[in-house]
């Protein structure tokens, strides 16, 4: 009788836990009808932007992430991604308007122009936060109110990052790195990124502040630094050395990661500047990922199960 009970329970246990498994299996599969609704609001609201000359249904674009609001995380992949990747986020911070429309109008280029990329892969995530997005006015923070640029796993997150945030003041949430470091969805989503495509080099755009910022290894850092120095006349854009914080994408890649990541800090935040923004720099985006780079090789390995797709 009681060996009975018991392998009931058992086969109850295990079907249980069949379910859950199934089920979230399941509720994690990318569906092709939410993307489709998905691109059609984010075409309307580009729209809305006045930028028309976005053409969003003709990127390959794919997801196996949502947001908090069950938003797709999107990105898109040209090239052969085992070779010379390079990987392009934008959109960040969600109020940084034309960051997401230079890289929504960077993948229209890549598409219409293969031959740049036949020898290479690149991956452009160029709306990093689309709840931010669809907020009504857009927003730096996430759906949950943090910060994604200062939510990643760093070494010095424990020690550092609520520290520096209540120097500002516990009422500036803009800052806000959350409870615990990787908590959002969007931030395992770009450390799943940089997992699967192991890039040897990262451009994330954000405004206002304009100027390039460079994080990374230090070998052939002279090499790199004089072509930027190039690039900088070249596009009448300053350097300067921001540094990185506790939690941040330059201090969780170039800094501990040892990828070449260089921050493009557009001068405005205005969306009706986001043409003539890709008009001037387009050409030093397609330098970027020409570049030919040699820098240390990451003292720190992330493996893709230990964030899954993006």
């Amino acid at each position: 009788m009681l060996k009975n009970i018991y392998s009931q329970k058992i086969a109850f246990l295990f079907l249980l836990s069949f379910f859950i498994l199934a089920g979230q299996a399941f509720a994690f599969a990318p569906s092709p009808r939410e993307l489709k609704d998905f691109l059609a609001s984010l075409d309307r609201r580009c729209k809305d932007y006045g930028w028309k000359d976005i053409k969003i249904q003709e990127i390959p674009w794919e997801y196996h992430r949502t947001t908090n609001q069950k938003r797709p995380l999107i990105f898109a992949s040209f090239g052969d991604y085992k070779n010379n990747c390079i990987l392009f986020l934008g959109g960040v911070h969600a109020d940084e308007l034309p960051t997401i429309y230079v890289l929504l109008k960077f993948a229209n280029y890549i598409k219409d122009n293969p031959l740049l990329f036949k020898d290479k892969c690149i991956i452009i995530a160029p709306l990093i936060n689309p709840d931010g997005f669809f907020s009504k006015p857009p927003t730096r923070i996430n759906a949950n109110g943090i910060d994604l640029n200062r939510n990643f796993p760093t070494r010095d997150w424990q020690a550092a990052a609520w520290r520096l945030w209540q120097r500002k003041g516990h009422k500036n949430m803009r800052y806000y790195p959350g409870r615990k470091p990787g908590s959002e969805q969007e931030t395992l989503f770009q450390m799943a990124l940089i997992s699967r495509f192991k890039p040897q080099k990262i451009l994330t755009m954000h405004s206002p502040l304009g100027f390039y910022d460079f994080d990374g290894p230090s070998s052939d850092l002279d090499s790199f630094e004089r072509w930027l120095e190039e690039v900088s006349k070249e596009t009448s854009h300053p350097l300067k050395k921001y540094g990185y914080f506790p939690g941040s994408l330059g201090n969780y890649a170039g800094h501990e990661r040892n990828i070449f990541t260089l921050t493009l800090e557009l001068p405005s935040s205005e969306p009706n500047r986001g043409a003539e923004f890709f008009n001037k720099f387009q050409p030093a985006i397609v330098k970027f990922f020409n570049l030919q780079i040699f820098g240390k090789e990451s003292p720190f390995k992330l493996t893709k199960e230990a964030v899954g797709k993006p």
